[in-house]
């Protein structure tokens, strides 16, 4: 097997037809027919399902091909990267990062890579908990931050810091620090919350929290983003609960509790594909030079 034989199979998975799939890369058909029933034996497997009048992709098929356009996506980017290395040049990190993360974290790493790397290329996504997974998975990102997120087994997880989730309310609402004893004096309320569809963790660990207290959350508005909900709550159609640096450098109409005195955190996690340690390690050392020094 190699990278040609990787691509003529891609080639029939896109046609589905060995005549088309021939004529398209530029060889006879039974030279194709050869070469797929040769990696078939050569894999211990049937790829495609054969009869005259149609080709399919068999389950172990559907796999392959999912593996093989990583591989060759792989490879593209280790050639890109081996350039850049002969080139002297410094390569680039893609970013995906909950708006929470940019309060303290990110603008830290960033200003250090300048500092350090300062031919990296730095691209950034601003997004939600499931995309940042999906896109790690799928290898359009490299890294992703964000909070209390549960990973599938293919990444790895660093807990980069922990902190206290905090109330916020409306200047006007009649709960202070004075007066509040427990969440359940905010059962009836409205509340400004993520999607679910899109935590993967996150909005399930809110919910958890306020069902320890007696109640599932009323939810009004939904939104990801850490400064549309202070917004929101801003304006009096909601409260909200969110990490304390979700308040950081703001400077909007709203007053805050820390929840201070219960188990349930706000945890933000680096997240990362299997395999990849060796070629991110620059990237973690960043970090670690961020996080030795880091206040939250």
């Amino acid at each position: 097997m190699d990278f040609r034989t990787i691509e003529h199979f891609l080639k029939l998975t896109e046609t589905l037809n060995f005549r088309k799939a021939a004529e398209d890369i530029y060889i006879a058909q039974p030279a194709l027919s050869r070469q797929i029933m040769a990696l078939e034996e050569e894999l211990g497997v049937v790829l495609f399902d054969r009869n005259k009048r149609n080709v399919a992709l068999t389950p172990a098929g559907e796999y392959f091909k999912e593996e093989c356009e990583r591989i060759l996506e792989d490879f593209e980017r280790v050639k890109q990267r081996t350039f850049q290395v002969h080139k002297g040049e410094g390569g680039e990190i893609k970013i995906a990062h909950s708006s929470s993360s940019m309060q303290f974290l990110l603008p830290n790493i960033l200003a250090k890579i300048q500092a350090e790397m300062p031919l990296m290329k730095t691209i950034l996504n601003e997004t939600t908990n499931i995309y940042g997974i999906n896109a790690l998975i799928n290898r359009t990102m490299d890294v992703t931050f964000g909070p209390n997120m549960i990973v599938p087994k293919e990444l790895n997880t660093r807990t980069i810091y922990v902190e206290n989730f905090v109330l916020i309310l409306p200047q006007n609402h009649h709960l202070n620090t004075n007066n509040f004893e427990s969440l359940a004096q905010v059962a009836d309320e409205n509340f400004i919350l993520p999607p679910r569809s899109e935590s993967s963790g996150y909005v399930e660990s809110l919910e958890a929290l306020c069902q320890s207290y007696g109640f599932i959350p009323k939810v009004a508005y939904q939104s990801g983003n850490s400064n549309t909900v202070l917004r929101l709550v801003e304006a009096g159609v909601g409260i909200s609960i969110e990490p304390k640096s979700a308040l950081s450098g703001q400077n909007m109409n709203v007053k805050y509790i820390e929840l201070s005195n219960i188990p349930t955190k706000a945890a933000m996690l680096m997240v990362w594909l299997r395999g990849r340690e060796k070629d991110l390690k620059p990237f973690f050392e960043i970090v670690d030079k961020v996080m030795a020094t880091f206040k939250i």
